[in-house]
């Protein structure tokens, strides 16, 4: 039997790299603020560096979540249609 829905199932490791893109880059992201050779005398923005992480998080995960309900479903097809 041929696979079916391939483009289904590219498209669910494209959301599961593009997750894992987000997390590197966000925490690049809050290295490099942290890192930043700023004045000594003014402070680290925390609220930014814990609005980057959360908001990277929360989209690593939602980016992740889809990917496994695209593949969930697909296997849930596959297991409706067999004799």
């Amino acid at each position: 039997m041929s696979s079916s829905f391939g483009l289904l199932k590219i498209l669910s490791v494209t959301f599961k790299v593009l997750a894992c893109v987000v997390l590197v880059l966000m925490l690049t992201g809050a290295v490099g603020i942290v890192m930043t050779p700023a004045d000594p005398s003014s402070p680290v923005p925390v609220p930014l560096i814990l609005n980057m992480v959360f908001n990277g998080i929360l989209a690593f995960l939602t980016m992740v979540a889809f990917g496994e309900v695209i593949r969930l479903l697909l296997a849930i097809e596959s297991q409706t249609r067999k004799e």
